[in-house]
């Protein structure tokens, strides 16, 4: 009699996970098509910009960031094309890859997404500018094709790829952002 009850017990916990789970999993599938991407209003292309208030001078704001584009982008030699602290600008181009998920469910790569990055700096403030994302390839490919779901050429993979890119430029965002706080200094006390 107890056996019974045991494994009446498990098998709710069993269904009672596998309603949670399935639903869990559909939203994140969801979620990746629900993807809000910044459009500019003038240009009406994508663009990730904020002027952010930070104390410090210009120079201390430049000099954070520099130190960010070292530790961030693994090669910063080949992204950075302008660093000019006299003017409080960085300048370059990003990269980063983009996956699908073959038949087999293995990640496989979907090509090179290159895009612009613009730091500017004043005292007490910095603005930070991503946009000019295209696909790599033999001719220039936008990536605000994948934001038109009635082109006739239209793959729901494009969801997934705008789903990449919003994840890697939101987590830029928020590692620029710990980069650009003043370092707190810690006390050696024993």
């Amino acid at each position: 009699m107890y056996y019974g009850v045991h494994n009446q017990k498990s098998m709710k916990n069993i269904i009672l996970l596998i309603l949670i789970i399935i639903p869990l999993h559909s939203f994140s599938q969801e979620a990746q098509h629900a993807v809000q991407i910044p459009v500019d209003q003038d240009t009406h292309k994508i663009m990730y910009r904020e002027v952010v208030a930070q104390e410090g001078m210009k120079d201390i704001l430049y000099n954070r960031a520099a130190e960010w584009l070292r530790s961030y982008y693994v090669n910063p030699n080949s992204v950075v094309k302008v660093l000019d602290k006299v003017n409080g600008k960085i300048e370059g181009t990003g990269r980063m890859n983009i996956f699908f998920k073959d038949k087999d469910g293995t990640s496989r790569n979907a090509g090179m997404i290159l895009y612009n990055l613009n730091l500017e700096f004043k005292d007490n403030k910095y603005r930070y500018t991503l946009f000019d994302f295209n696909l790599k390839s033999e001719s220039r490919s936008p990536l605000e094709k994948w934001l038109n779901k009635s082109d006739p050429a239209y793959n729901e993979q494009w969801d997934i790829y705008l789903f990449q890119v919003d994840t890697t430029m939101q987590r830029l965002v928020k590692s620029l952002k710990t980069a650009m706080q003043p370092k707190v200094a810690k006390k050696d006390e024993w």
